[in-house]
């Protein structure tokens, strides 16, 4: 028969509250719980702290004394049923993971977050991602990183260190606050770290760590933001197309690299790495850097054009030097239209709203965007996705950037279209007769 006793040794200072562990003759096992009591206030026959007036801290300590005993008795019993070798360090562990406290420091992951987010991210790039089968991408190892960073800044903040019993409503509300108040981080950015981290808390609720349950709360969401992103019309791709930068080497190869982009649809991580090797029976096939999918885009005349100009693609360039080049091109167009959009303020390194003029505004996002939104309503949805490989029709109708006024032009268009298509058809009937 199992039984668990406490023990307070020693008559003078403050001492140590033992647990005392017997399984018949098996074991007799003694660890301590790291809780202090003047022996005075101990009762050993009770096995609890005396009731003594003024004693603020006694029914706390009797409660969770309580609490352990129960704890211990069921963790026994589930693992000596399942052959668990049982010694004073399983005693030891047990009342560290009742306690929530490391064992040593090699356990601290498994008390503290950070922690375990540091070794989530050292493991990420040999982990596979399920239904992907390839190892997580190095973008979602910097939101990783970018993750940890924030996590860090709360500690520092809040001069603490985040327990995984700690992820509740009231972290999240702190942790909200912090990166939008403070930091003014807009909350299309906010909502990614909220993710990331309800990502990283859930596998590690999988391994058995102790979780806060509010972690699967519907109000432990990531918020987020309408951005206000922008593309290009065709006609607007055609005039960059068109505009002679043969005095500018440098900003004729950004244009192709650009036009190459705008024309397959293709992330910026893809279309800078495209070689001849790519192309096979006049079609473009890669395999994208992101997702792991292969994709085949049929060659674009501008793009073949290109292709023939250069005999070959452009020269590839860094992402940075792309976003910058790209700026200059579309100012050489003069896409001066004044436009509402955000864009990096350099002096706060945030994202502002504003009017700007619209060359000011175009990064290499603007490729893959202006692609499905030029397509969108003249090909099946599901065409378009096959392409830009988004996984969901939802997702790819947030993606693209239509404008109500836009739509409604296409259903316009729609309605004079089979207006025209009934009076030809009235008139065929009108010459049969």
């Amino acid at each position: 028969m199992a039984t668990l006793n406490y023990i307070v040794k020693g008559k003078k200072y403050y001492s140590n509250i033992l647990v005392r562990f017997k399984d018949g003759t098996r074991n007799d096992l003694t660890a301590s719980t790291e809780i202090k009591v003047d022996p005075k206030k101990w009762s050993s026959t009770r096995q609890r702290i005396k009731q003594i007036a003024g004693d603020t801290s006694k029914d706390e300590i009797n409660v969770q004394l309580g609490k352990l005993e129960e704890f211990i008795l069921n963790q026994f019993n589930n693992d000596h049923m399942k052959g668990v070798f049982i010694d004073t360090n399983w005693l030891k562990k047990k009342i560290a993971k009742f306690f929530n406290r490391p064992i040593d420091d090699l356990a601290i992951d498994q008390i503290y977050f950070v922690p375990y987010v540091q070794g989530f991210i050292k493991i990420a790039p040999t982990r596979l991602v399920k239904g992907k089968n390839q190892p997580v991408s190095q973008g979602t190892i910097k939101k990783y990183k970018s993750t940890l960073v924030k996590l860090q800044d709360y500690e520092r903040k809040y001069k603490t260190k985040i327990r995984f019993t700690d992820l509740d409503l009231h972290f999240y509300d702190k942790f909200v606050n912090m990166l939008s108040v403070e930091q003014k981080i807009n909350m299309g950015t906010v909502g990614h770290y909220i993710k990331t981290v309800k990502t990283m808390a859930r596998e590690a609720k999988l391994l058995g760590l102790p979780v806060h349950e509010h972690i699967n709360h519907p109000k432990f969401f990531g918020p987020t933001s309408q951005a206000l992103s922008i593309y290009l019309k065709d006609d607007e791709i055609n005039t960059i197309f068109s505009h002679n930068f043969k005095l500018n080497e440098r900003l004729d190869n950004a244009r192709d690299l650009f036009i190459i982009g705008l024309r397959t649809g293709l992330r910026i991580s893809d279309f800078l790495r495209l070689k001849e090797t790519n192309i096979k029976e006049g079609f473009i096939e890669i395999e994208t850097q992101k997702t792991g999918q292969t994709v085949v885009i049929p060659m674009h005349p501008q793009v073949k054009e290109i292709l023939e100009k250069r005999n070959g693609f452009p020269e590839s360039i860094s992402d940075q030097k792309f976003n910058l080049y790209i700026k200059e091109v579309c100012q050489e167009a003069k896409l001066n239209a004044m436009t509402e959009g955000s864009k990096i303020n350099p002096k706060t390194n945030r994202k502002e709203k504003g009017i700007y003029p619209k060359y000011e505004l175009v990064t290499s996002h603007i490729c893959r965007r202006s692609f499905a939104s030029n397509l969108y309503g003249k090909l099946p949805n599901l065409v378009i996705m096959g392409i830009t490989g988004h996984q969901t029709e939802a997702q790819f109708l947030k993606y693209i950037k239509i404008t109500p006024k836009e739509n409604a032009k296409k259903l316009q268009e729609f309605w004079q279209k089979q207006l025209e298509e009934n009076q030809v058809e009235k008139l065929n009937m009108k010459v049969v007769k």
